[in-house]
């Protein structure tokens, strides 16, 4: 299995990820900050984590008191990021497949999603279509009070945003719904690569 590569927040450096001896091991600069043996890994939850530069998937690998994630975005600098799923999903298969090898696999969590995230974006989701139900009776009461399109152009910029914030909040919600996969037969929606 080759190594992985990405800066995981603004504020790391470049973090190496490898599997080699029974480890999963995340380096920093050449120095191993974390080690988690393969056989004691009692968790892996893969999740998707929306960013405004591109869209970011995680997988965590918990066990032994510890917890190691991996992100499928690089941070290169403010605002900036780089999408890596075309190494980050076969390294998350390879490692996922690797651990269900491992004796007592069978303890082990294969989680895909997060309901805490899943339900949090429907509640909010919700929010926002009552906003948008809002800024549309907003712009009738314009029209009835005679005030025509002027009159109405303050709705323009809140709509935007919270359109935006729509569109952001379904995916989560879509790709966030909590379910367990098979490590064997990666799901197909967890950060495709085309």
């Amino acid at each position: 299995m080759d190594d992985y590569r990405a800066r995981r927040t603004l504020f790391e450096q470049e973090s190496t990820f490898r599997v080699d001896a029974g480890m999963l091991t995340r380096s920093v600069g050449g120095a191993d900050v974390q080690h988690l043996a393969l056989a004691d890994v009692r968790k892996v939850r893969l999740a998707y984590q929306p960013l405004t530069m591109v869209d970011r998937w995680v997988c965590s690998v918990e066990g032994g008191g510890a917890r190691i994630w991996v992100p499928s975005a690089s941070f290169l600098g403010p605002a900036r990021a780089e999408d890596r799923r075309a190494t980050f999903r076969p390294f998350v298969e390879a490692l996922s497949q690797a651990i269900a090898a491992q004796p007592g696999a069978s303890e082990v969590s294969f989680a895909k999603g997060s309901n805490w995230s899943a339900y949090g974006a429907l509640a909010l989701l919700i929010v926002l279509v009552v906003m948008l139900v809002l800024l549309a009776l907003g712009v009738m009461g314009a029209f009835i009070d005679g005030q025509g399109v002027g009159g109405a152009s303050w709705v323009f910029l809140p709509t935007l945003v919270v359109l935006m914030s729509v569109r952001m909040v379904w995916r989560v919600w879509r790709r966030n719904r909590r379910a367990p996969f098979d490590p064997n037969a990666f799901p197909v929606d967890f950060a495709p690569t085309a």
